[in-house]
């Protein structure tokens, strides 16, 4: 049950952990969105999906945000207390360090398991949402968002449009198209050209009128010229294949299924972040104690240290264990189990008992 003191500290962390996430959100926000608006002005991709774009990028990095977000918020929260005098009172009245562990842990848990939900199932689903909206705006040609005067590339180079102007219904006048037929360059010019999409194959096409194909533009000498009234020339679609898509994508289930060392790394650094959010309540706390007045940022910069070799311990240990250069069983447990060492041993030399060791030691070498 939880009592005033559990209640007053879960609003506490939990109140900085929203607005620590909410700032972490907004820059991540502005860096995508002016990301994402270079590509719709440059063609790459469509304006109607960049709300979507931009969507799925949070959801991808949210879960890799909260457990920093929370060490850094019991941090500040903690180191608040301590600057005020405020966990000295509480300490006098009885409220021991496990005692503000609890509190702390009735956030971290339920924390924890939506962390875990996030990596196991949310960040796969928008991965493969962004994929697929990346590689289906990469295989579209939409005419209306050729620039006028200026060479548009679509396709991977494979053709390349350029219009002087455009009518009142939306066709390019003035057009010149450079394409490949099965590896051999080719050159349109036409009066208008349009975009046809066939409803029973869903392929698509530019259809161009009142021009000229030149064809055999490789060198050779020789060319091929003709004449049409309408010519339709295929777009080429990139196949999407998300089979191969990044290790990330791949869904709880294959995860579980396969026995590629790759796969099985993947898993187990999903499954290290929400035991990372309970190995940063257990480092935070002894790491927030600093003398009262002495500041909130007492350890900041030891806590911001601690935060980023845990961090490259993860990724160090994932490759590791992919490479097997660690043994299967031990997977990535030792990086939150060496966070909790961390945590014991801060404790302990914070501890009364280890000062008077150490103040005898000292006085027994003189």
């Amino acid at each position: 049950m939880l009592t005033l003191i559990d209640r007053w500290l879960f609003k506490e962390v939990v109140k900085t952990l929203l607005v620590i996430i909410a700032v972490l959100l907004m820059v991540l926000l502005a860096t995508n969105l002016v990301k994402f608006l270079g590509q719709v002005a440059s063609g790459v991709i469509g304006g109607d999906v960049l709300l979507v774009l931009i969507g799925l990028e949070l959801l991808k990095a949210l879960g890799m945000l909260v457990p920093p977000a929370f060490f850094f918020a019991v941090l500040w929260v903690l180191g608040r207390l301590y600057r005020d005098g405020e966990m000295l009172a509480l300490q006098a009245a009885g409220v021991s360090t496990l005692r503000i562990y609890r509190s702390f842990f009735y956030a971290a848990v339920p924390l924890a398991l939506l962390v875990a939900w996030l990596m196991l199932v949310v960040v796969p689903w928008a991965k493969v949402g962004f994929e697929t909206v990346r590689v289906t705006e990469r295989d579209r040609t939409e005419l209306d968002a050729v620039r006028v005067g200026e060479f548009n590339e679509f396709s991977r180079g494979d053709m390349v449009v350029f219009a002087a102007g455009k009518g009142p219904n939306g066709e390019l006048r003035d057009v010149f198209v450079q394409d490949r037929v099965q590896g051999s360059p080719g050159v349109v010019t036409a009066a208008t050209a349009r975009q046809r999409t066939d409803p029973v194959t869903g392929a698509r096409y530019v259809i161009l009128s009142d021009g000229h194909r030149y064809e055999g533009l490789d060198g050779s000498g020789q060319v091929r010229a003709a004449r049409f009234d309408e010519y339709a020339l295929l777009i080429p679609s990139v196949p999407l294949n998300l089979s191969v898509a990044s290790m990330s994508a791949r869904t709880l289930q294959e995860l579980l299924d396969s026995s590629d060392p790759r796969f099985r790394a993947e898993l187990q650094f999903r499954l290290s972040l929400p035991l990372a959010v309970l190995a940063f309540t257990l480092v935070a706390v002894p790491l927030a104690r600093t003398a009262p007045r002495q500041g909130i940022y007492g350890r900041l910069l030891l806590a911001v240290l601690v935060y980023f070799v845990f961090m490259n311990l993860q990724r160090l240990g994932e490759r590791w264990f992919e490479t097997g250069v660690t043994p299967g069983w031990l997977g990535l447990w030792w990086v939150p189990a060496l966070m909790a060492l961390i945590a014991l041993l801060v404790m302990a030399y914070d501890s009364p008992a280890w000062r008077v060791w150490w103040w005898r030691r000292r006085e027994a070498g003189r």
